[in-house]
C-alpha cells in the first residue's frame, strides 16, 4: 500500500530522488485510493481531484525547471561568448 507517511519517509530515505519517482508513487497512491474505494465514497472523490491538482502542480514545476535550466543555459553561452569577442579584441594575439 502506499500512503502519504510512505511517500514521505521515502523522500527522507532517499528511495525517492527525483520528480519522476515521486510522480510515480503519488500516482500509485491515488490510483489505489480510486480502486478499492466505491465511486459513492468521498475518498474516491477526494483522490480524483487530489490528483487532478498534484498533476498541475508537478507540470508547473517541471516547467520553471525547463525555464531555468534554459535561463542557465543562456548565461553560460552569452558568459562565453563575451570571452569570446574580449580574447578576438586584443591586438596581441594572432
Amino acid at each position: 500500500p502506499m500512503d502519504l507517511s510512505a511517500i514521505k519517509k521515502n523522500i527522507e530515505s532517499g528511495q525517492i530522488r527525483t520528480t519522476a519517482e515521486f510522480q510515480r508513487d503519488i500516482m500509485l497512491m491515488f490510483q489505489n485510493a480510486v480502486m478499492y474505494n466505491s465511486s459513492d465514497h468521498d475518498v474516491y472523490h477526494m483522490a480524483l481531484e487530489m490528483q487532478r491538482d498534484v498533476l498541475e502542480q508537478i507540470q508547473q514545476f517541471l516547467a520553471t525547471q525547463l525555464i531555468m535550466q534554459t535561463s542557465e543555459s543562456g548565461i553560460s553561452t552569452k558568459s562565453l561568448r563575451g570571452r569570446e569577442a574580449n580574447r578576438k579584441q586584443d591586438p596581441n594575439e594572432k
